[in-house]
């Protein structure tokens, strides 16, 4: 068992950290003030906040796949959607951002974060999961491999329309995530990434691991808020804390929200197919 943070006692009335002459609730004001920067039990906590990209079309006009999906940007909706974000957003203080690098990431984060000046960095390990390409693609199931594919996660051999394993693309996430925490230079920061990326830091955040990617859904320009505790010392991580899950600024109540991308996508494949206009 390693050595615990705190010292000796929680921070005594007088301190930086007492706020209870300000609070109407006294006995909660050195948690109060503890969940900014310090835990009660004197280890640094630091914010992110994950964010998915605001929407992109996977699909021509005709139906069928585009050739790079790792080309595609925000359409329209995407763009609003990543506005109405950023007008959310617009009280949140982040230390550095990054995206995966795709152009979906970077130009949300751009509309997120307009005119802060911010440099947006890139980490390629927080791609998204790689389906096989278009144009070698096999005929998929509709159910089984597109709207429920994420349930088939912990499968050791499941992989993604027919491309990269869930057991890799886990690990991958995972290691990138894993560099980004152990960097001690921010305290507040600001990641743009992807339905299937957020799912699997969410899983190692939560313990879930790649049972995650069924459970938790990830809507289109959504936000995630992960804390993360570790000895201000050695810098080691003590605690993980999920504050806040799939938050979007047009729908927070997820009044419509009742299907997951995946779901639609497969019925937009459904009806495409009806008609003799696309592969699946």
């Amino acid at each position: 068992m390693g050595t615990p943070c705190i010292t000796s006692s929680i921070p005594r009335e007088g301190t930086e950290l007492d706020y209870a002459a300000a609070s109407p609730y006294p006995e909660l004001s050195l948690v109060t003030a503890a969940a900014e920067n310090t835990a009660l039990d004197g280890a640094r906590r630091r914010r992110l906040y994950l964010f998915r990209h605001g929407a992109v079309d996977y699909l021509d006009a005709q139906g069928n796949w585009v050739a790079d999906p790792d080309a595609v940007r925000l359409n329209s909706q995407g763009e609003e959607q990543a506005r109405r974000m950023s007008q959310a957003f617009s009280g949140v203080a982040v230390d550095r951002v990054i995206c995966s690098g795709l152009p979906r990431t970077q130009q949300t984060a751009e509309i997120v974060l307009a005119g802060r000046g911010l440099p947006i960095g890139t980490e390629a390990g927080l791609e998204e999961i790689r389906p096989v390409r278009a144009e070698s693609s096999p005929d998929f199931d509709l159910l089984h491999d597109v709207a429920y594919a994420h349930w088939r996660a912990g499968d050791p051999e499941a992989r993604f329309l027919g491309g990269e394993r869930y057991a890799d693309f886990y690990e991958r996430v995972v290691a990138a995530v894993e560099s980004i925490v152990a960097d001690q230079s921010w305290s507040s920061l600001a990641v743009f990434a992807h339905g299937g990326t957020n799912a699997a830091v969410l899983g190692w955040a939560s313990g879930l691991g790649k049972d995650a990617f069924g459970a938790f859904d990830q809507q289109t320009c959504c936000l995630n808020i992960i804390d993360f505790d570790s000895c201000s010392e050695s810098g080691r991580l003590r605690r993980r804390t999920i504050r806040a899950l799939n938050v979007t600024a047009e729908d927070p109540l997820k009044h419509g929200r009742r299907a997951g991308d995946l779901e639609l996508l497969a019925v937009r494949l459904q009806r495409f197919d009806a008609n003799g206009s696309t592969k699946t």
